[in-house]
Protein backbone atom coordinates (compact mmCIF):
# COMPACT_ATOMS: atom_id res chain seq x y z
CA UNK A 1 0.00 0.00 0.00
CA UNK A 2 1.08 3.52 -0.82
CA UNK A 3 1.46 5.73 2.31
CA UNK A 4 0.44 9.43 2.34
CA UNK A 5 4.16 9.63 3.31
CA UNK A 6 5.39 8.06 0.99
CA UNK A 7 3.41 10.44 -1.68
CA UNK A 8 5.06 13.39 -0.49
CA UNK A 9 8.56 12.02 -0.23
CA UNK A 10 8.24 11.18 -3.72
CA UNK A 11 7.06 14.55 -4.56
CA UNK A 12 9.67 15.64 -2.96
CA UNK A 13 11.96 13.54 -4.43
CA UNK A 14 10.84 14.40 -8.08
CA UNK A 15 10.81 18.15 -7.34
CA UNK A 16 14.69 18.04 -6.00
CA UNK A 17 15.71 15.97 -8.73
CA UNK A 18 14.09 17.64 -11.98
CA UNK A 19 12.84 21.33 -10.63
CA UNK A 20 15.92 23.65 -11.74
CA UNK A 21 16.90 21.23 -15.24
CA UNK A 22 13.20 23.60 -16.12
CA UNK A 23 13.95 26.93 -14.94
CA UNK A 24 13.98 29.59 -16.94
CA UNK A 25 17.27 30.31 -17.07
CA UNK A 26 18.36 34.09 -16.72
CA UNK A 27 21.46 35.98 -15.95
CA UNK A 28 20.74 36.60 -11.92
CA UNK A 29 17.56 34.36 -11.71
CA UNK A 30 19.11 30.87 -11.89
CA UNK A 31 19.60 29.59 -8.49
CA UNK A 32 22.78 28.37 -8.32
CA UNK A 33 21.94 25.79 -5.65
CA UNK A 34 18.92 22.98 -5.27
CA UNK A 35 19.02 20.20 -3.84
CA UNK A 36 16.92 18.00 -1.23
CA UNK A 37 17.73 20.45 1.28
CA UNK A 38 16.16 23.20 -0.55
CA UNK A 39 12.87 21.67 0.27
CA UNK A 40 10.98 20.53 3.53
CA UNK A 41 7.56 18.52 4.25
CA UNK A 42 6.39 21.27 6.78
CA UNK A 43 4.59 24.83 7.04
CA UNK A 44 6.85 27.37 6.02
CA UNK A 45 8.84 29.35 8.33
CA UNK A 46 10.19 32.09 6.91
CA UNK A 47 12.36 33.00 9.90
CA UNK A 48 14.51 29.52 9.59
CA UNK A 49 15.03 29.55 5.94
CA UNK A 50 18.47 27.26 5.52
CA UNK A 51 18.69 28.76 2.14
CA UNK A 52 17.71 32.02 0.01
CA UNK A 53 15.53 29.58 -1.80
CA UNK A 54 13.17 27.01 -0.08
CA UNK A 55 9.67 25.04 -1.27
CA UNK A 56 7.82 23.69 1.30
CA UNK A 57 5.14 21.05 0.85
CA UNK A 58 2.33 21.15 3.49
CA UNK A 59 0.02 18.26 3.35
CA UNK A 60 -3.91 19.86 3.48
CA UNK A 61 -6.62 16.81 3.48
CA UNK A 62 -6.90 14.06 1.26
CA UNK A 63 -10.12 12.70 0.02
CA UNK A 64 -11.18 8.58 -0.17
CA UNK A 65 -13.74 7.10 -3.24
CA UNK A 66 -14.14 3.23 -2.90
CA UNK A 67 -12.81 2.40 -6.11
CA UNK A 68 -13.77 -1.68 -5.29
CA UNK A 69 -13.64 -4.44 -2.89
CA UNK A 70 -10.09 -3.76 -1.68
CA UNK A 71 -8.83 -0.42 -2.60
CA UNK A 72 -9.85 3.62 -2.68
CA UNK A 73 -9.00 6.37 -5.17
CA UNK A 74 -7.36 8.81 -3.07
CA UNK A 75 -6.93 12.11 -3.49
CA UNK A 76 -4.62 14.45 -1.30
CA UNK A 77 -4.56 18.51 -1.50
CA UNK A 78 -1.20 19.51 -0.50
CA UNK A 79 0.37 23.23 -0.92
CA UNK A 80 3.38 24.03 -2.13
CA UNK A 81 5.33 27.38 -1.13
CA UNK A 82 8.00 28.40 -3.33
CA UNK A 83 9.77 31.26 -0.99
CA UNK A 84 12.87 33.18 -2.27
CA UNK A 85 14.74 36.03 -0.07
CA UNK A 86 18.20 37.83 0.31
CA UNK A 87 17.99 39.41 -3.72
CA UNK A 88 16.36 42.53 -4.86
CA UNK A 89 12.77 43.00 -5.48
CA UNK A 90 12.69 42.64 -9.23
CA UNK A 91 15.20 39.64 -9.26
CA UNK A 92 13.17 37.98 -5.96
CA UNK A 93 9.42 38.27 -8.25
CA UNK A 94 11.20 36.86 -11.71
CA UNK A 95 13.07 33.73 -9.50
CA UNK A 96 9.81 33.23 -7.72
CA UNK A 97 7.53 32.83 -10.97
CA UNK A 98 10.77 30.87 -12.84
CA UNK A 99 9.99 28.78 -9.80
CA UNK A 100 6.23 28.46 -10.27
CA UNK A 101 7.00 27.99 -13.82
CA UNK A 102 9.23 24.99 -13.34
CA UNK A 103 7.01 23.49 -11.01
CA UNK A 104 4.14 23.89 -13.63
CA UNK A 105 6.14 22.01 -16.54
CA UNK A 106 7.65 19.22 -14.37
CA UNK A 107 3.91 18.27 -13.18
CA UNK A 108 2.71 18.84 -16.51
CA UNK A 109 5.06 16.57 -17.58
CA UNK A 110 5.49 13.94 -15.26
CA UNK A 111 1.62 14.35 -13.59
CA UNK A 112 2.24 10.52 -11.97
CA UNK A 113 5.86 11.34 -10.91
CA UNK A 114 7.69 8.25 -12.47
CA UNK A 115 4.97 6.08 -12.31
CA UNK A 116 4.44 5.89 -8.78
CA UNK A 117 0.95 8.00 -8.60
CA UNK A 118 -1.92 8.23 -10.99
CA UNK A 119 -1.95 12.05 -11.41
CA UNK A 120 -0.48 15.19 -9.83
CA UNK A 121 -1.83 18.48 -11.05
CA UNK A 122 -1.62 22.31 -9.95
CA UNK A 123 -5.04 23.18 -9.33
CA UNK A 124 -4.29 26.80 -8.24
CA UNK A 125 -2.13 29.66 -7.04
CA UNK A 126 -1.41 32.54 -5.66
CA UNK A 127 1.37 35.15 -4.99
CA UNK A 128 2.27 36.96 -2.82
CA UNK A 129 4.94 40.26 -3.22
CA UNK A 130 5.94 40.42 0.63
CA UNK A 131 5.81 38.06 3.34
CA UNK A 132 5.42 38.82 7.00
CA UNK A 133 5.30 42.51 6.44
CA UNK A 134 8.52 42.04 4.47
CA UNK A 135 9.49 43.44 1.06
CA UNK A 136 12.01 41.27 0.81
CA UNK A 137 10.89 37.48 1.02
CA UNK A 138 8.19 36.64 -1.91
CA UNK A 139 5.86 33.97 -2.43
CA UNK A 140 3.81 32.06 -4.19
CA UNK A 141 1.35 29.47 -2.89
CA UNK A 142 0.32 26.96 -5.15
CA UNK A 143 -2.40 24.24 -4.26
CA UNK A 144 -1.82 20.67 -5.80
CA UNK A 145 -3.58 17.86 -6.32
CA UNK A 146 -2.48 13.58 -5.88
CA UNK A 147 -3.93 11.16 -6.68
CA UNK A 148 -3.04 7.84 -6.11
CA UNK A 149 -4.88 4.25 -6.12
CA UNK A 150 -5.10 3.03 -2.20
CA UNK A 151 -4.90 -0.97 -1.88
CA UNK A 152 -5.62 -2.51 1.54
Amino acid sequence: MITEMQVLERLKTVIATDLIGLQESEEGISIEQFDDKNIEIDFPDVDSMRRPTMLYIQPDYENLEPLGMHSDLATMRATIFLLCKSAPNAILVKRVFALYGALYLLLRGDPTLGGFIEDARITDMDYYPAVTASATITAIEASIDLQWSKEF
